[in-house]
């Protein structure tokens, strides 16, 4: 059975910033997020601290390296502090953030930071640290995952018009489930799906799940142009939607970054917000 309510109390989102180069979309999106449902927000930078932590000489040396090109640990830090402060002052109805800086194993530190939230919200990664700290909440944080675009935009909306790539699987259908908040007062919902050659058409199965849901939504068959799924996903999406609802990994990050994969894919290339949820 699909447990479809919401956790009670308030609504809580994490924007977490382990770079800068994707910080302020990342707020932008945590914000717009937020919209209408009274939540409580925190930015947390994370990104890993030698300092804090035991390495490899090797390790070490990369680190050393990567200090030379992006800044030592306390000066990423900086920069992204000015980004959060830069965007509160340039918007008079930004809501109270509040600010921690989580140095040392980010991992760990994602994990913590998911058991005070609701959503995670974090830009699509340009460096390592975020690269990892996405890693960690797509596969560790058992939350929904909110992946901003790198490309920052003031007007921003999350959750207005929502596209849902469909599967009948069980990643999916938690990520639908934990998405509910959204989906409830969407103006439009998308849901898109592309069976694989010789399967039994997705519509039935999406029919029948949305409407034990009770929502209202509209099924269409994704026309087949790339050579991927999660690209054509992503142009049919775009037309139709502010964001993408899917379900994450089904094979892993591994096999995808071998083989290829929808996830790889739409995290690779999305130049828009994307809902995500790994099957716990």
């Amino acid at each position: 059975m699909i447990e479809t309510s919401e956790a009670p109390g308030a609504f809580r989102i994490c924007a977490l910033l382990p770079e800068v180069e994707t910080a302020l979309s990342t707020l932008q999106c945590a914000v717009a997020a937020g919209q209408g449902f009274g939540a409580q927000y925190c930015a947390v930078h994370v990104g890993f601290d030698p300092r804090h932590t035991q390495v490899s000489a090797e390790e070490s040396d990369l680190q050393q390296l990567r200090d030379i090109f992006e800044g030592g640990p306390d000066t990423r830090t900086a920069r992204i502090k000015v980004v959060l402060d830069t965007f509160l002052a340039s918007r008079p109805d930004a809501p109270n953030i509040h600010w921690r800086d989580d140095e040392g194993d980010i991992d760990a530190n994602v994990v913590l930071e998911s058991t005070k939230a609701d959503l995670l919200v974090i830009g699509r990664p340009t460096h390592m640290d975020a690269a990892d700290a996405l890693h960690s909440a797509l596969f560790h944080a058992h939350r929904l995952v909110l992946v901003a675009p790198r490309q920052a935009r003031a007007d921003r909306t999350v959750g207005t018009r929502v596209a849902i790539g469909w599967k009948p699987a069980k990643s999916a259908e938690q990520a639908i489930v934990a998405a509910l908040r959204w989906l409830r007062r969407a103006e439009r919902i998308t849901v898109l799906w592309a069976a694989k050659a010789g399967a039994a058409p997705y519509d039935v199965s999406a029919r029948a799940f949305f409407a034990s849901l009770g929502l209202d939504v509209e099924i269409r068959r994704l026309e087949r142009k790339e050579k991927s799924v999660g690209l054509d996903l992503l142009a049919e999406a775009a037309g139709v939607g502010d964001c993408l609802l899917t379900g994450a990994y089904r094979h892993g990050a591994l096999w995808e970054s071998i083989f290829g994969g929808v996830t790889h894919d739409l995290l690779k290339h999305a130049d828009m917000p994307l809902l995500m949820m790994r099957s716990r």
